[in-house]
């Protein structure tokens, strides 16, 4: 593989490109679509599947065939009228109420750590059960005192842990779901009297001997460890089997995202304001999170409208965030529209759909300013925007060349 190739290849996270190549494998091998293919195929798919496949899977195929066609150089079908209304009309003729994760309980979380030191405590010496028993312990608590997701969990190392024994972890994550630029995050979390993920890490440790490499590993009926780490796709049965061991009620409701839920509930009950949690957690948006609460939290103890807008009017009264934009065009067709016109759909279906205040300063530059509630998430807005521009230039056979910069803080994004 060239230099160039390792680039584009480690541009895609390995998750998109999985589910991109099984949903190219769906369309080719399982419907019997051809590649290229044309706006009505992509139309009679979509039909043939509405009602069978979520709505958000359908937009995660149509995604894949629209990147399989743009970089195959060929006119991406997907982005046609009659594709566009055929999906909204599977929207209106096949709602789906979205199934929430069961948010875990303190109480269930209890009862099996507690089942789990019995386990680690039977034997004498270590063996295959008291090891899982002690790695399964550390990643619950983990899991659920930082909120991670399932990939988050199995991704952690322990060179970018600092251990604190009766104090804290501090924890460094290269990359995660909210963090597109893979500027990497840390994560700290205290030790606690009382299910406490500080121990238990430190207890892991100790119990299988290691000192590099993934914190969470496979481990064989000999107690044998695998020196990959874990697959994400394994969190869920891990838990649910952990939960029916240890008796938790109706363990089969519970799925890897219960972890960060149950979070969001403990800390809601705790007086936890809505921007305290986001930002603990890492939401990029109050959506978000309100889509969490109304899955985990109790009515008596859920923000009510009025306090989630005084949330926001608290965002909105911070100074507003200014951004510099320049683009610039190179046309691949010579029979497309001209430049100029082109130029003017980016500023009225790209710029302006993210900020009402767009200025020009210059032939190929603008200024824009973002409400000051975005900067948590700055990070995700800037990159959607960028992905806006670029579908615009590419539907119009253009190449763009798209720069954002941040003034006051010498932020950069192209």
């Amino acid at each position: 593989m060239s230099n160039l190739d390792r680039y584009l290849h480690a541009a895609t996270r390995e998750n998109t490109r999985r589910s991109y190549q099984s949903a190219i494998e769906h369309f080719e091998a399982h419907w019997g679509g051809r590649l290229p293919a044309t706006s009505d195929q992509i139309a009679r798919y979509l039909s043939d599947h509405a009602g069978v496949l979520a709505h958000n899977t359908l937009k995660l195929r149509l995604a894949a065939l629209g990147q399989w066609h743009q970089s195959q150089g060929f006119v991406d079908p997907t982005k046609s009228p009659l594709v566009r209304k055929v999906l909204k009309g599977i929207r209106e003729l096949h709602p789906a109420r979205v199934k929430q994760a069961r948010p875990m309980q303190l109480e269930a979380l209890e009862q099996t750590c507690d089942w789990l030191d019995r386990c680690r405590q039977a034997v004498s010496t270590i063996n295959a059960t008291s090891l899982r028993a002690s790695r399964d312990k550390a990643l619950l608590l983990i899991g659920f005192w930082r909120g991670f997701r399932s990939d988050e969990i199995v991704r952690l190392r322990i060179e970018n842990i600092d251990l604190a024994p009766g104090e804290g972890l501090s924890i460094y994550l290269p990359r995660s779901k909210s963090d597109r630029n893979n500027q990497g995050q840390a994560y700290r979390t205290p030790a606690l009297s009382k299910l406490c993920p500080v121990q238990a890490y430190q207890d892991w440790l100790n119990d299988a001997e290691i000192t590099e490499g993934p914190v969470f590993r496979g481990i064989n009926r000999w107690g044998q460890m695998a020196s990959l780490p874990m697959s994400p796709a394994s969190v869920l049965p891990l838990l649910r089997q952990r939960l029916k061991e240890a008796g938790v009620l109706e363990a089969e409701q519970y799925s890897s995202h219960s972890l960060r839920r149950g979070f969001a509930n403990w800390a809601t009950q705790q007086g936890w304001s809505l921007n305290e949690l986001m930002e603990y957690v890492g939401w990029r948006d109050i959506q978000s999170a309100v889509r969490y609460l109304e899955a985990s939290t109790p009515f008596e103890t859920m923000p009510s409208n009025a306090e989630i807008v005084h949330q926001n009017m608290r965002l909105t009264e911070a100074t507003p965030i200014v951004l510099t934009v320049e683009l610039r065009l190179l046309k691949l067709d010579h029979k497309t529209r001209a430049e100029r016109t082109v130029q003017k759909r980016l500023e009225r279906f790209g710029l302006k759909a993210f900020s009402e205040n767009v200025e020009q300063i210059e032939p190929h530059g603008y200024r824009l300013q973002l409400a000051p509630g975005h900067q948590s998430g700055l990070d995700t807005v800037v990159n959607e925007l960028l992905d806006r521009l670029h579908s615009i230039a590419s539907d119009e056979r253009y190449y763009l060349e798209a720069m954002i910069r941040e003034p006051e803080t010498q932020r950069q994004w192209e």
